[in-house]
């Protein structure tokens, strides 16, 4: 029997903010950004859902600088987050990479976009975001409807293993130098993730190909999808 989604906890959104922010995301968040931009451009105005404390929009933004891409100081990266806790964080992260004019926040639902325009973005992006949402149909909806014809939709996330015993190798492995706290988020967010059929399911519902929904890690399965232009 394959094991169920549980949706995670309600947790302390300040206590949660501050445990995130001690653990190392950085070799995840920067395979992320590699990905994306290895795989085709991003366009001028990226949205970022689940922004968290910024890290990936910061590591975006540089890169593209990095590399001296033509959207170089043009690109804008739209943060939005619902935990006002992550996006005090993040508003410090921005502010100390001096990012503040090309990186913006806003408190928002993800699965809830009210006052978000249709076909307002290049890019939609998310990482390790999804599996918090308790209808996570309802937000790759969202993605998807603010997400201009031909642009790009570039999330990833955390894949539920079958059984509870792989759901402890990869705590073990990935998380094995972590406190118990942060164990314990790795395994919940694991047991909350969707499956791959599961995240192949919706994404048929909304148009978009099998063959864009891949595992691309032991624990993370990636959507790399261009909104047809109709």
């Amino acid at each position: 029997m394959t094991l169920p989604r549980t949706p995670e906890p309600i947790a302390d959104p300040k206590a949660e903010s501050d445990l995130y922010r001690q653990m190392d995301h950085n070799d995840v968040n920067g395979r992320f950004v590699s990905d994306l931009l290895s795989a085709g451009k991003v366009g001028k105005h990226v949205v970022d859902l689940g922004c968290g404390p910024a890290d990936i929009p910061i590591k975006l933004v540089t890169r593209i600088q990095e590399l001296g891409q033509e959207l170089e100081q043009d690109v804008q990266v739209m943060g939005i987050d619902f935990e006002p806790e992550m996006l005090t964080i993040a508003k410090e992260e921005i502010d100390f990479a001096g990012m503040i004019g090309q990186i913006i926040l806003e408190q928002a639902d993800a699965s809830n976009l009210v006052g978000f325009d249709d076909a307002m973005a290049d890019t939609v992006i998310s990482n390790t975001f999804l599996h918090h949402l308790d209808h996570p149909v309802k937000g790759m909806a969202e993605a998807v409807r603010i997400l201009k014809p031909s642009g790009r939709l570039f999330i990833r996330d955390l894949y539920r293993p079958e059984t509870a015993a792989q759901v402890e190798d990869l705590v073990a492995l990935h998380a094995g130098n972590e406190n118990n706290d942060a164990k314990q988020m790795l395994r919940q967010s694991l047991h909350a993730a969707l499956t791959l059929e599961e995240i192949t399911s919706i994404a048929k519902g909304l148009g978009i190909s099998n063959e864009n929904v891949v595992m691309t890690s032991d624990r993370h399965w990636t959507i790399d999808w261009t909104k047809p232009n109709h």
